[in-house]
């Protein structure tokens, strides 16, 4: 696949159930020198996520930790949202801050929900996101990336094949808003393709 030509000033990633594991295969393979802010929506439990964002950050050549309210957005750094909480986008493309709110609402069912986080990416970085869903059971993500697709920004989920769940990114491909179904091996070369980085 070729670059798209595309300018990018986010990747957004969303995933449940098997999610862990597929986080870590696409983090893993990105470049020290990756250009853009990461944020990753991964359902889990508040006691789980400081964790797992160290043993990512352990693992990986960027840098990645637990969302705190207030972490302004820099590229090279993935950003995880806190078991509990939502983590939303504020601010200027150029500007770009996060807000963790503790969310004790029954409105939302996830918390971290991946439509809170992807529909305030699109508020402040409109079409420049490249926004990915990963594995998962239900459908958490459809909305935010039809809000984020509604601004122009590019979708892709990951295929049924290398899904442990193929819920979240059934959700989205049957709604239209994926332009590309892949592989969990295909998805970092992808990326860096599509972002013409390196």
């Amino acid at each position: 696949k070729r670059s798209s030509g595309k300018k990018y000033k986010l990747l957004a990633i969303g995933t449940s159930t098997g999610g862990p594991v597929a986080l870590q295969k696409i983090l893993t393979q990105l470049p020290a020198d990756f250009p853009l802010p990461v944020i990753l929506v991964q359902h889990m439990p508040a006691t789980f996520t400081h964790a797992f964002a160290n043993r990512l950050d352990s693992l990986c050549k960027i840098s990645v930790k637990e969302a705190s309210d207030g972490d302004m957005l820099k590229p090279g750094c993935a950003y995880l949202a806190p078991g509990g909480c939502q983590m939303i986008l504020d601010g200027t493309e150029s500007h770009a801050k996060l807000k963790v709110l503790e969310d004790n609402s029954t409105r939302i069912a996830f918390k971290p929900s991946v439509d809170v986080s992807f529909g305030s990416a699109a508020k402040v970085y409109k079409g420049s996101v490249l926004g990915i869903i990963l594995t998962g059971m239900g459908s958490d993500g459809k909305e935010g990336s039809r809000m984020l697709k509604n601004t122009g920004a590019t979708i892709w989920t990951q295929d049924e094949e290398s899904c442990v769940v193929y819920g979240m990114p059934q959700a989205v491909d049957k709604a239209g808003l994926s332009e590309l179904s892949l592989s969990i091996n295909e998805i970092t070369p992808s990326i860096l393709k599509e972002i013409a980085h390196g």
